[in-house]
């Protein structure tokens, strides 16, 4: 069997290992992520449980309370009715209210919606008729809250409210008529289960849970499916029913495919039940098993495939011994072996190189030439990363700065003999020699090639220009202004001044910063060939000091605005410059820490800002 194969093999069963204490890592998380969900399903049967018996008994309290602050005896029909109707407004749930004394028969005429015209607040809740209010105090179970001690509440068969899809519950409380005329009636109150079954549903939130709620026969009293409470259908064989008698108060178990939570209502005796599909519930344990195969997976598919690569790398490095061995068995001693990956293998085709010893000398000068080589590629490495760390400050206008300077350097020295050639021809030729004009064609081009390397050795040489010194920048632009005045005039420039009263001084060079704006005004004249306006400002800032050049001239268009400090571009419609005045400007400024900042528009002119940092402790 070849060696990849074989290392693929071992790799492949070295994941056998972890792969069985995944699964039973991920068999043991799932039955506790389970019972966990149980628990959750146990804990909000047991809260919607409490919550539904705590809405009954409520409802109970309140009534309690709306009778309890009044002698009944003592009171007048109409004050009877309208103590009906404090009591009809303690719940929305409250369908009908009666009032029966110890014989069954009204007090007075009971409370319920037939009457809207009388109770408009009422209006929206269900309507019964007469004869249904009849009935109900007629099945209010009153013997038994006539017999139940004070303070305690009866609770009838539900009924199926007539013209309503809901079921009704009777309460009876049994109230006293007061001190001075003893005696005891029977508060009777009908509750819709409606209210309750949405009430609960919404309190389940999660999805697909149904919540019930049954009687201790396991017929249901809410549910969201209306046709099943109004059909009395039985939930006595669920399993969660089952479960809860003779049982806990409250449980859960999976079963029929379905999770099923169950709860007591104690004060009720009736019983909240949950379900919800299993393949809902057993989502998150799902995605674990998803997530868990699904990475496994891939564990071994990449295990896989380093196994492939590996091995695939050691068979082409023993090949390569292999041929390195027939080599040297011809004689082939200038044969080498190169070994990439262990050290083991590395050392190794060492001792097959040494094998070469007859040509010990050739092998002592490739040697040596391998060690200069090493050496220059170390000398150049460091070049290099120094001169990328260069670019990455200074930018693309470094990186054309240094290609200038090598040009430039390369150029001069036969433009020097092209020139010196020239003009020693001049002083030999009389005047008037027609080859005259020729050559001086030729050393007034050679003089202008001479000036286009002086400008290029200025911009890559920006900064050789002496030691940085206080300077004043009003004295600066002055002087830079001075070089240029008399080109300005002619041209009808008008030069204005805005100068700041007291301005920080600069640690610069300052022919250097005169160079700056010697191109700046420089740029400003050509751009105002009919003559303008040329507005050189000064103000302190809180970066340091703003000088501003600002022209009426022709101003630049938005798509070069980008490009005027590339070196060698211009815009000019006659090649009256290099293209290198902001290109030197740029660079000069960056020397001294500052930035340059343009705006223009296109036939109103441009303003050039520079900042520089001002020196700590300097004033003007």
């Amino acid at each position: 069997m070849k060696l990849y194969r074989q290392l693929l093999l071992f790799m492949l069963t070295a994941t056998i290992v972890p792969l069985v204490l995944g699964l039973i890592s991920m068999a043991l998380n799932e039955a506790r992520v389970g019972e966990q969900i149980l628990e959750q399903r146990r804990e909000a049967a047991l809260r919607l449980a409490e919550r539904a018996g705590r809405d009954v008994m409520d409802v109970v309290e309140r009534v309690q309370k709306a009778l309890g602050y009044a002698e009944l005896g003592r009171m007048t029909p109409e004050e009877l009715r309208g103590l009906l109707a404090i009591v009809y407004k303690q719940s929305e749930d409250i369908v009908q209210v009666s009032l029966v004394d110890q014989s069954g028969l009204p007090v007075v005429p009971g409370l319920y919606l037939e009457e809207p015209s009388r109770y408009p607040e009422y209006v929206g809740r269900l309507a019964v008729s007469a004869e249904q209010h009849a009935a109900f105090e007629k099945r209010l179970p009153w013997r038994q809250a006539a017999e139940a001690p004070a303070g305690s509440a009866v609770i009838g068969a539900p009924v199926v409210q007539p013209g309503a899809a809901l079921l009704a519950l009777p309460l009876a409380i049994p109230v006293s008529t007061g001190a001075q005329a003893p005696g005891r009636w029977t508060a009777g109150v009908e509750l819709s289960l409606g209210g309750l079954s949405e009430r609960l549903q919404a309190a389940a939130g999660l999805r697909g849970l149904t919540a019930a709620l049954v009687d201790e026969d396991g017929r249901l009293l809410a549910h969201p499916d209306s046709q099943r409470v109004l059909a009395r259908s039985s939930l006595a064989d669920s399993p969660g029913f089952l479960a809860l008698r003779g049982g806990p108060r409250s449980g859960a178990l999976v079963a029929d495919e379905a999770v099923h939570a169950y709860a007591r209502v104690e004060p009720l005796g009736w019983a909240l039940l949950l379900t919800q599909p299993r393949d809902v519930g057993w989502a998150e344990i799902r995605a674990i098993r998803a997530s868990t195969l699904g990475w496994t997976g891939l564990s071994i598919l990449g295990l896989a495939t380093l196994g492939w690569g590996f091995s695939r790398r050691i068979t082409r490095d023993l090949r390569a011994f292999e041929l390195g061995a027939e080599a040297f068995a011809r004689g082939d001693l200038a044969t080498r072996i190169e070994a990439h990956g262990s050290a083991e293998l590395e050392l190794l085709a060492g001792t097959f190189n040494r094998m070469g010893s007859e040509l010990q000398a050739s092998r002592a000068e490739i040697e040596a030439w391998n060690r200069e080589l090493a050496a220059r590629v170390e000398a150049r490495t460091r070049e290099l990363e120094l001169a990328q760390r260069r670019l990455l400050e200074t930018g693309k206008l470094a990186a054309i700065g240094q290609l200038g300077a090598g040009v430039a350097h390369e150029i001069n020295n036969p433009l020097v003999g092209i020139l010196g050639n020239v003009q020693l021809l001049l002083l030999k030729l009389p005047e008037g020699d027609p080859r005259r004009e020729a050559l001086q064609k030729i050393e007034r081009s050679a003089k202008r090639t001479r000036e286009v390397v002086q400008n290029l050795l200025r911009f890559s040489e920006a900064d050789a220009d002496g030691e940085h010194m206080p300077c004043d920048l009003h004295k600066v632009m002055e002087d830079a202004l001075s070089l240029t005045q008399e080109r300005l005039l002619a041209q009808g420039i008008r030069v204005r001044w805005e100068r700041a009263e007291r301005l920080p001084r600069l640690l610069g060079a300052p022919r250097q910063l005169m160079q700056v704006f010697l191109n700046l005004v420089d740029n400003a004249r050509v751009a105002m060939p009919q003559g303008g306006e040329l507005c050189l400002a000064t103000r302190a800032t809180e970066e340091g000091v703003l000088a501003e050049v600002r022209d009426t001239g022709r101003g630049i268009p938005a798509e070069n605005l980008k490009r005027i400090f590339e070196p060698f571009f211009t815009t000019k419609d006659v090649w009256t410059n290099t293209g290198l005045g902001l290109s030197v400007a740029y660079r000069i400024v960056a020397d001294h820490g500052g930035r340059i900042d343009v705006e223009s528009e296109v036939g109103r002119g441009s303003a050039f800002r520079v900042v520089f940092p001002k020196m700590e402790g300097g004033d003007a």
